[in-house]
């Protein structure tokens, strides 16, 4: 398996925990990669996929082989980006595949998830406002910022599925 960018640039505009829950995968998060190496000791041998928040160095590689057979691992963009062409290339090699994943930032304002649930149950921009007590222009920005990611979504998919 090669790297491959466009389906890497797909797979990134899924958010992480939709992620988890159509793939098994584990996500490892770690304050450094002494840290991120003792909860590798932990996995599972059957593992398809992993998301790292630290760079891909060769010793934790070999850890991550040593530990559990993985078939794709995932990481921030930014992670992505520093991480050496040569060590991706090798583990493309093995067949490995080492996709960039954006994640939201921050957590998600009550307001916005509030609006979200009021959305899939079908309300337009007025009523939310009205039934929740939010500032219909703040109701608006949400429910068009969020109705945008749904249909990026959706035109994502169709590419995927050609």
């Amino acid at each position: 398996m090669d790297v491959n960018l466009n389906e890497s640039t797909n797979t990134s505009l899924e958010s992480l925990k939709n992620l988890k829950k159509k793939l098994n995968i584990t996500e490892l998060r770690a304050n450094s990669i002494e840290e991120l190496i003792e909860k590798l000791d932990e996995l599972n041998e059957e593992e398809e996929g992993i998301y790292l928040n630290k760079e891909l160095t060769k010793s934790l590689i070999i850890e991550l082989l040593e530990v559990c057979d993985v078939e794709e691992i995932y990481l921030p963009v930014s992670k992505y980006n520093r991480t050496n062409k040569k060590i991706l290339e090798a583990l493309s090699e093995i067949g490995i595949t080492v996709k960039p994943l954006t994640t939201e930032k921050g957590r998600p304002t009550t307001k916005k998830q509030i609006i979200k649930k009021k959305m899939e149950d079908g309300k337009n921009p007025k009523e939310i406002a009205i039934s929740t007590g939010i500032n219909l222009k703040t109701v608006e920005y949400h429910y068009y910022k969020l109705k945008k990611e749904i249909k990026n979504k959706i035109t994502n998919n169709k590419g995927i599925d050609k």
